[in-house]
């Protein structure tokens, strides 16, 4: 009895110990795929207003690209933040600032319709004018305080009409302040939902069926060491 207590006593660490690594292996992944907490360093800007319904304010350094939007006639407010790390590329020769640059929340679309048929769950569905591969890696914030309490933590979602199937992208998009933001690297449809959606492809059921195991496991070796230390 004593053989075996000893070896439950050195187990039951090593399991918690890995548990917890792979938790903030998981994490360092996910929060390394949502940049957030946008950091403004004004060095230059350009105030754009078209028909007065659709307002645009550009500012950049030698990092990135800033695009703030307010648009007048859908309601919205969002921006787009591109990163150049290292690329001195022009946004503005790959898309149109005055039509590429908005997005749609809730549109009545094709793609939208069959979103909602694919997933019945309350959602936020994202569809950008602009269609096709973005010139630099991009971060767009939204604000959804009139659809999501801060704090709340959310799955990221990508339509792919070429395959007609829903796409994992990210989690961990947690509500601050109002806002949400997320980074893309092409515009089509997305939509953002409290809960996993589960016939989409690339979901992160995996590392998470591992940990609850884990959990499992060492709440099962807690309660045998508890059992035997009583004998």
């Amino acid at each position: 009895m004593n053989a075996k207590y000893n070896l439950l006593t050195y187990i039951i660490p090593i399991l918690i110990v890995l548990l917890l690594v792979i938790s903030v292996t998981y994490k360092f992944i996910i929060d390394k795929k949502n940049i957030e907490n946008i950091d403004i360093q004004k060095v230059a800007l350009i105030d754009n207003n078209y028909n007065n319904d659709f307002h645009i304010t550009k500012t950049e350094n030698e990092d990135y690209y800033y695009y703030s939007v307010t648009d007048y006639e859908r309601n919205l407010k969002y921006s787009w933040k591109f990163l150049k790390k290292g690329n001195d590329i022009s946004v503005e020769n790959s898309m149109r600032i005055d039509k590429d640059f908005r997005l749609s929340i809730d549109a009545d679309t094709q793609n939208t319709k069959i979103i909602n048929e694919k997933v019945s769950q309350k959602k936020l569905i994202i569809s950008f004018d602009y269609h096709g591969d973005l010139p630099l890696e991009t971060i767009v914030q939204i604000d959804v305080h009139d659809r999501f309490k801060d704090g709340e933590k959310l799955y990221l979602y990508y339509y792919n009409p070429d395959t007609n199937n829903i796409e994992y992208i990210s989690d961990g998009v947690e509500v601050k302040d109002g806002y949400v933001s997320f980074t893309i690297n092409h515009c089509s449809d997305y939509f953002l939902t409290g809960a996993i959606v589960n016939d989409a492809v690339n979901n992160p059921q995996k590392i998470n069926r591992i940990i609850i195991v884990l959990i499992v496991i060492a709440f099962a070796l807690i309660a045998i060491n508890l059992f035997q230390s009583k004998k």
